[in-house]
């Protein structure tokens, strides 16, 4: 049996319905699915890596998707993002194309403290609280610390709503992360009543999936994009590709030859 490292060292058996369903999410048809994997089949051995696995996904489906050369993996892009303001008001663009009226950060009075939360979520009658929490590293865990604390805080706003200290009532929190929980930190989540987005999570509807359906990109999902060029678009108001093909960009400080390749390449994964 061959064997896969994942990133964190543990070791798990070949799964190529794992790749499958990968080949499937980057827009991959059945058929070409079925080639490529059949290719890696070939190329696998015992404690083949999971990040060489996902470079041959790449390479295999470029004959099939020729624009997939021109961005790199999802979670890789997230990762690449700034926390604040950027992934932050990504969260908020994801949401609302989903159906969510979200507005943005907020300082809300608490019964013992003031505090700042990362934005209003309201959908089918209900006030959400949201939590954000990023990682450059799309492989770390977010601790059971972030849970416990969302808890505390949306009890102190709830007390501070009853006492008449701020005006809004919330029915649940959300937290959203471009990684997993812990295992402690899912589990207390679930026991105390806090909703999780994160990457595949919850199962099938995780952040990748919700990005996939609206075909909401972020910028940094362009291999070639440098650490300047993502934060002049961003200074700008351009998180995603559809903002980077739809905004003005007359104002950026990018090179008019450097702009008109960027969104050529933006337009092709999109079109692909």
């Amino acid at each position: 049996m061959i064997y896969v490292v994942k990133w964190d060292g543990r070791k798990e058996p070949f799964n190529r319905e794992k790749i499958i369903r990968t080949l499937l999410r980057l827009g991959a048809s059945t058929d070409a699915a079925e080639q490529v994997v059949q290719r890696i089949e070939a190329e696998v051995y015992d404690g083949v890596t999971t990040k060489e696995i996902l470079e041959k996904v790449f390479r295999g489906l470029e004959e099939f998707k020729p624009a997939i050369a021109l961005r790199q993996d999802l979670r890789e892009a997230i990762g690449r993002m700034r926390p604040a303001p950027d992934f932050e008001e990504y969260v908020r663009i994801l949401l609302r194309s989903h159906g969510y009226r979200v507005s943005g950060n907020r300082v809300i009075r608490g019964f013992c403290v003031t505090h700042e939360i990362d934005g209003i979520a309201e959908k089918d009658g209900e006030t959400t609280y949201l939590e954000v929490k990023h990682h450059r590293d799309p492989h770390v865990y977010t601790p059971f610390g972030v849970t416990l604390a969302a808890k505390a805080k949306w009890d102190d706003i709830r007390k501070g709503f009853e006492k008449g200290l701020n005006r809004i009532s919330f029915d649940k929190v959300l937290i959203v992360c471009n990684t997993k929980l812990t295992r402690h930190a899912a589990k207390y989540a679930e026991c105390i009543g806090l909703e999780h987005l994160g990457w595949n999570t919850p199962a099938g509807h995780g952040l990748g999936s919700l990005i996939n359906e609206r075909d909401l990109y972020p910028v940094t999902i362009l291999k070639r994009l440098t650490p300047d060029e993502r934060d002049l678009l961003a200074d700008g108001g351009i998180i995603t590709l559809k903002q980077l093909l739809t905004r003005d960009l007359q104002r950026l400080k990018i090179p008019k030859r450097r702009l008109r390749k960027i969104t050529s390449e933006a337009r092709r994964i999109l079109e692909e």
